[in-house]
């Protein structure tokens, strides 16, 4: 059965996507801020906070973006011997860009999850201490700002991935048709011209 893209698949990636990049956003606005915080006779007061649930959310709705492509490329790598791309440059890149995309999607999946835990308003709680300076701890804020970035980049590398396999699987599907056709004795060009009768 042949390959065939389609427009729902990264349509449905980068809905997804979007929805991460939001959340992760969201998260980070959300999160316990210092000046929140106040301490007296050396206990921390935090507020609560609802980070850890846009946090989580983000990073459940991040993988599901990186399984739609996933599953809409069906998984490439894996094909049959003696299955060629025509354009191998193309389907290299798509590999590529693959790859990448896992990587940024491990990197901004962990920094999500682990973010949101070490912000959350029970954690804080549970492992408050004062800071030589006599200010509480406050875990690390910025990072939810960098999981938003890696979060667009994983659905940048995700959406290009598909674009060089949808192109690459376009060519592959032109070529075997071709010689469907070739194998099946019709010809590619000219319709045969009938010779008259007296000449046969």
């Amino acid at each position: 059965m042949s390959q065939e893209y389609t427009y729902w698949v990264p349509l449905k990636a980068l809905l997804h996507g979007i929805l991460a990049i939001v959340f992760s956003f969201t998260a980070y606005t959300k999160r316990v801020k210092s000046y929140e915080v106040t301490s007296f006779n050396g206990y921390c007061a935090y507020p609560s906070s609802s980070a850890l649930y846009y946090g989580i959310v983000a990073a459940l709705v991040l993988l599901f973006e990186q399984l739609t492509i996933t599953f809409g490329i069906r998984c490439f790598c894996c094909r049959r011997r003696g299955v060629h791309f025509n354009r191998k440059f193309a389907a290299i890149l798509a590999m590529i860009f693959f790859i990448l995309s896992w990587c940024a999607f491990v990197i901004s999946f962990i920094g999500l999850i682990y973010t949101a835990v070490v912000n959350s308003h029970k954690f804080l709680v549970k492992h408050h201490s004062l800071n030589n300076g006599g200010s509480c701890f406050i875990g690390q804020e910025n990072l939810f700002l960098g999981a938003a970035i890696w979060c667009i980049i994983t659905t940048v590398l995700g959406l290009i991935t598909y674009g060089f396999w949808a192109c690459s699987t376009h060519t592959k599907n032109t070529t075997s048709e071709q010689a469907n056709y070739a194998q099946s004795g019709v010809a590619m060009g000219q319709p045969h011209a009938q010779l008259p009768k007296e000449q046969c």
